[in-house]
């Protein structure tokens, strides 16, 4: 295993149309310049290279190319389609979400290692995260004592330590696995200790993007003696590098899971989603969720009708065995569970 700084390949993420077309060798085309400064551009090299050069429909390109199409107004859909900012707005911890029971998300970073056109957090704003809130003090004023640091992040993590419903906690964003991983391990640490706390879950994508943030030491931590649930955010099968399967062949975590996003043009085929679960079964990666499109404004384009995503489901099962066929589901707002969509409605 190479040990190539996974944050400097982050630092030096392509963050123009321009140059993302010059490595891609394909000729400029102006409707695919940027179009929003509230949302640019933001792709790692290491994912670019994952991409067909001279190919403007490579599937992983389509998910990170701000297009005109994100500036058309759609009936239905939304900044929030999600009603989540509602709840963080009243919450005095702003980085603590009680969406469903004896669970609780809770958004460690504002950040991604990657801007995927169809985020339904896209619009999200810089709302005080852990990393902010407790890691930033934390190196910045060296004078603080161990007990203060300690203190301060037992107060971040109050709603969950009183609230004895709460049974499983799940880290989410943005990306919590931008947290450094001596951050990461002292926020394991911590929520260990919470005496109801029975499993905890990491959903993140920047393995998939940046293989190396996979490191040593981060596959150390995730070995920990506790229940821990890592979910790859995974859409294609081209995104399953070498460097990352060989990387995941060291995670002796228990249960690696993925979650897939059905989107139009990119993996709406049953040969594509085939390829996807049957590689992801092939290295441990049980495929969990195939979600159907959150309607956040400017996704739009990507959207799959569920009459066809049923139809996919129903061609899968007849490829795949039962465990490597995902759940299709779409999020409600207020709803306590995720909707599995078992019949076509549309």
């Amino acid at each position: 295993m190479t040990n190539v700084n996974w944050k400097n390949e982050l630092s030096q993420a392509v963050t123009e149309t321009a140059e993302l077309y010059r490595i891609l060798e394909l000729p400029i085309d102006q409707d695919y310049w940027p179009v929003s400064e509230e949302y640019p551009l933001f792709v790692p090299r290491p994912f670019i290279g994952n991409m067909v050069k001279g190919c403007p429909n490579d599937p992983l390109l389509l998910q990170v190319l701000p297009r005109q199409e994100e500036l058309i107004a759609v009936d239905g859909f939304s900044r929030d389609p999600l009603h989540e900012l509602s709840e963080l707005s009243n919450n005095s911890s702003c980085c603590v979400l009680k969406k469903y029971a004896g669970r609780a998300l809770l958004l460690v970073s504002n950040d991604c290692g990657i801007h995927c056109r169809f985020c339904f957090r896209r619009f999200f704003p810089k709302i005080n995260s852990f990393r902010k809130n407790y890691f930033g003090k934390r190196y910045s004023d060296k004078n603080d004592s161990d007990q203060h640091h300690s203190d301060h992040f037992n107060t971040l993590l109050e709603p969950i330590r009183s609230d004895h419903t709460i049974e499983e906690v799940i880290l989410s964003g943005g990306d919590p696995l931008l947290l450094d991983d001596s951050e990461l391990e002292q926020l394991l640490y911590y929520i260990v200790k919470i005496p109801h706390v029975k499993r905890i879950r990491i959903h993140s994508r920047l393995p998939i993007v940046l293989p190396n943030r996979l490191t040593p030491k981060l596959i150390n931590i995730l070995s920990y003696p506790f229940p821990l649930y890592v979910v790859l955010h995974v859409n294609h099968p081209n995104e399953l590098s070498d460097d990352f399967l060989v990387r995941r062949e060291e995670l002796s975590v228990p249960v690696v899971l993925s979650q897939t996003v059905l989107l139009k043009g990119i993996n709406d085929h049953p040969d594509v989603l085939y390829q996807l679960f049957d590689r992801l079964i092939t290295h441990r990666i049980i495929p969990y969720y195939l979600h159907q499109l959150d309607r956040v404004n400017g996704a739009a384009h990507f959207e799959v009708p569920t009459g066809r995503g049923c139809r996919l489901m129903e061609q899968l099962r007849q490829r795949l065995p039962g465990y490597a066929i995902p759940r299709y589901v779409r999020e409600i707002p207020g709803m306590l569970n995720k909707q599995e969509i078992l019949r076509d409605k549309d």
